[in-house]
């Protein structure tokens, strides 16, 4: 064998190696796997019940940007403006239909205490 044959069978290997790769979140999620936002949510409920932070950084490993949404009451009575319920929203987008298209996801998770409380998924 010559150096050169050599050096191509490891570039394949180290290619077959690359695509054959897990993603390292056991419970990844593909939102092309998804027709419809109940299928995310219901696939999502695992997370009520755990923290902010984790909620957070488990959604970030599966593509999602988040933020958390300080929650606004409105008193019907009064017309007056406070300070509600802060919920987590996170968002991702992708392409469907062979690209033509693009659907945008949003999940949102109530918070109460800096637990998730519900889950809530919808796109567009």
């Amino acid at each position: 064998m010559t150096i050169g044959s050599i050096a191509r069978a490891a570039l394949i290997v180290a290619l077959l190696t690359l695509g054959c790769k897990k993603h390292p979140d056991p419970r990844h999620i593909d939102v092309a796997d998804f027709k419809s936002p109940k299928q995310l949510s219901d696939t999502l409920q695992y997370l009520v019940g755990m923290t902010e932070p984790v909620v957070w950084a488990a959604m970030q490993r599966n593509g999602f940007d988040c933020h958390e949404v300080k929650g606004i009451r409105v008193d019907r009575t009064t017309g007056e403006l406070g300070s509600g319920k802060p919920h987590l929203e996170c968002w991702q987008s992708r392409r469907v239909n062979l690209g033509l298209r693009r659907r945008s996801w949003t999940v949102q998770f109530g918070l109460d205490s800096g637990r998730v409380t519900d889950v809530n998924a919808r796109f567009l």
